[in-house]
């Protein structure tokens, strides 16, 4: 299954969209507004893309076992995943302009178990969140080295065609 959700092709958009899936990705109030540093490609030694490789895997996988609790958790409320986003559209429809709410006829029922869908959402993000965590600093990065090194990845094709064919033999184990 894993094979499935990791193909070639969301590996390029990984590398070209920013490196990190989006449960990660850090918010203005969580990050500080530093530069991420720019590493040069010569910088960038084998040891690196081993390590960015394995940290990309472990991240993607963390993500995809992350949405699919989220699944989990929307189904055994008894949602539809088309029902739960109707609601959560409207939801946040409903923050600047009230009357999509209404439109869509949430009953008090529903609105109860969107409620704690959310709730048991963020605790579940939040145990991603350290998961990921914990597996880039297993492997002896942090956030910061990470970026660097994506960026530098993401400016030279070679390196990410060498990213891409480790990903690929991380995927066949």
């Amino acid at each position: 299954m894993l094979k499935r959700v990791l193909t070639a092709s969301s590996i390029v958009v990984l590398l070209l969209i920013g490196m990190l899936p989006p449960a990660y990705a850090q918010t203005p109030e969580n990050s500080p507004q530093t530069p991420i540093e720019t590493l040069d490609s010569s910088q960038i030694n084998d040891d690196d893309l081993d390590k960015f490789s394995r940290a990309i895997f472990q991240l993607l996988t963390i993500e995809q076992q992350f949405q699919e609790r989220i699944v989990q958790t929307i189904e055994g409320q008894g949602f539809s995943q088309e029902r739960f986003a109707e609601i959560y559209q409207a939801t946040v429809q409903g923050q600047e302009d009230p009357a999509a709410q209404s439109e869509l006829n949430i009953s008090p029922e529903e609105q109860q178990k969107f409620a704690q869908i959310m709730e048991e959402g963020k605790q579940i993000q939040e145990e991603s969140k350290a998961r990921q965590e914990q597996a880039i600093a297993s492997l002896g990065l942090n956030m910061e080295r990470l970026n660097e090194i994506g960026s530098a990845i993401q400016q030279n094709p070679e390196l990410q065609k060498e990213v891409r064919t480790r990903l690929e033999q991380l995927m066949e184990q």
